[in-house]
């Protein structure tokens, strides 16, 4: 063959060469797909080992979907991607999730033995890897549980996860550390839970025994019962962790004593050791709840809104990020829950009418008013019947009351007092004033029917009206109000959230913790159930 065949016969070699490089796609970069319909290509490099799609049909929906979408190959070859997802399956410990033992040590083993695997077993503990994955993202991002089959009164939707997608392109870019990362919650209350539980569990040692000391005595290990009291709040974080026993330290065990009914010696017997690990069985479990409820949660809030965490009885107004205002309320007692919901003001009503919803009907004004029929005009009450007409209290039948339709005139005595704010949900729940401004002064304030009651209401209206740029004064609202007229305003122009949520601990840039009382008694249950 001449030196000329051989040059174009080589070049044309490097020409193809050229072409497959340029044709072969660039890597799909690292992202969390959201969106259930997105796809993405499969993976650019994976073992020459073809996976039956009859093997996938008994694996869960979003499973099969991955083995799909990656032209039935193996997806967990790369020995960096399961490492990594062994690694943060051991860490889901500190978020609160519970993962099984037994395939979290199949993991392991099998990670060890893979080179020698054969490719059946390479298939089948792929299949582990990929379910693991999507199992556990899943409950890092919307929980362990659904709430809305654990809570009847639940109206926050789960929120969407591409989990099949999320994987592939973790695996492509070797990034199962940062799929896990970016679908952690970022909530700062989240965050703050979850660094509290953890520093629970790097405790590794047990508390120390000691029945007598002198101040400034050194003893063995004291500095292990150091970490568990500071955990506990008991000792300050200026206090210095170390085996010396100083009177900042006797003072934090006869705390705990006294809040134990426990002789207070200052030393640690074993009924001291015990409440220690009580008291922290008990914080573990409100971290833990908690935990789970932050991922039920919206993944973020608006930059305008409003929060109610009920059993803090408080409400916070929040505009450009940056807390306004907060104010006590009151909610509905643990018969009449007030529901857990995210949604968006729609209308601020100053004087609302008042139409009677079922459950008071039946259960106050009905035999009320069958008692005193006086009770209508001296509440200010019109009765309607079916057909819309107006009903005399002399005509009105009490065998028929549930029949009715009661509407309250709005203005003095009204049940919602002066002002209602309005947003759209199943419950038909809402905020507003009340006249019985005596609930505001005591601890429980679990007292209402189900809507939340604010203190000091009409600062939540100036609030609003500023963030729609309302041009209302304080004397025009004044006006209205003393009118006793209803007037409804749009709260739509700016969008502004509405969150009734449901927490009982929080955790402070300096792990200080504050409870708050389980007032419908969620919590045990919730524990409970994720501990099966």
């Amino acid at each position: 063959m001449s030196n000329t065949k051989i040059f174009y016969l080589l070049l044309l070699l490097l020409l193809l060469l050229g072409i497959t490089a340029c044709t072969k796609r660039a890597k799909q970069p690292m992202q969390v797909i959201y969106d259930p319909d997105q796809t993405v290509e499969a993976l650019l490099e994976t073992p020459n080992i073809t996976i039956d799609s009859l093997q996938t049909v008994e694996l869960p929906s979003d499973v099969q979907q991955f083995y799909y979408n990656n032209n039935y190959k193996l997806g967990w070859a790369e020995s960096l991607n399961r490492t990594q997802l062994i690694e943060n399956l051991s860490e889901l410990i500190y978020d609160g999730i519970s993962i099984n033992k037994e395939t979290l040590e199949q993991l392991k083993k099998r990670n060890e033995q893979y080179d020698n695997l054969s490719e059946k077993d390479k298939i089948q503990i792929d299949f582990v890897f990929s379910t693991a994955y999507m199992q556990s993202i899943s409950k890092l991002y919307n929980g362990s549980i659904n709430p809305k089959k654990f809570y009847g009164d639940w109206e926050i939707l789960p929120k969407p996860l591409n989990t099949s997608a999320t994987m592939l392109l973790a695996l492509e870019n070797h990034s199962i550390n940062v799929s896990f990362d970016s679908i952690r919650s970022k909530q700062p209350v989240y965050q703050s839970l979850r660094n509290k539980l953890t520093s629970l569990y790097q405790i590794n040692d047990s508390v120390k025994i000691f029945i007598k000391a002198k101040l400034n005595d050194t003893i063995e290990n004291l500095s292990t019962t150091k970490k568990h009291l500071a955990f506990l709040n008991l000792l300050p974080d200026s206090i210095s962790i170390d085996n010396i026993y100083t009177s900042a330290t006797a003072t934090a065990i006869k705390q705990l004593q006294q809040k134990n009914a426990i002789n207070p010696s200052g030393y640690i017997d074993t009924t001291t050791q015990k409440a220690i690990y009580d008291e922290e069985a008990f914080v573990k479990e409100k971290l833990i709840v908690n935990l789970e409820r932050w991922r039920w949660f919206p993944r973020q809030f608006s930059k305008d809104y409003i929060l109610v965490n009920i059993p803090a009885y408080s409400l916070i107004s929040v505009a450009n990020n940056n807390t306004i205002q907060k104010h006590k309320v009151v909610v509905g007692t643990i018969e009449r829950k007030t529901p857990i919901l995210s949604s968006t003001l729609s209308t601020v009503v100053i004087n609302p009418t008042w139409t009677v919803p079922p459950t008071i009907k039946k259960n106050d004004l009905i035999p009320k008013a069958t008692a005193n029929r006086a009770y209508f005009s001296q509440h200010n009450f019109t009765i309607y019947d079916s057909q819309g007409k107006v009903i005399s209290p002399e005509k009105w039948d009490p065998t028929k009351g549930g029949s009715y339709r009661y509407v309250q005139k709005g203005g003095n005595g009204n049940t919602l007092g002066r002002v209602k704010f309005l947003f759209k949900n199943d419950h038909a729940v809402y905020l507003h004033d009340t006249p019985s401004q005596w609930g505001f002064a005591k601890d429980n304030r679990s007292l209402s029917s189900g809507c939340v009651r604010v203190e000091q209401p009409f600062d939540l209206v100036n609030f609003i009206f500023t963030l729609l740029d309302n041009s209302m004064s304080k004397e025009k609202i004044d006006q209205v109000v003393a009118s006793q007229e209803t007037k409804n305003y749009s709260a739509s122009k700016v969008p502004i959230d509405v969150y009734l949520l449901y927490w009982t601990v929080n955790v402070d840039n300096n792990g200080i913790m504050t409870f708050y009382k389980d007032v419908y008694n969620y919590d045990t249950r919730l524990y409970k159930q994720l501990q099966k």
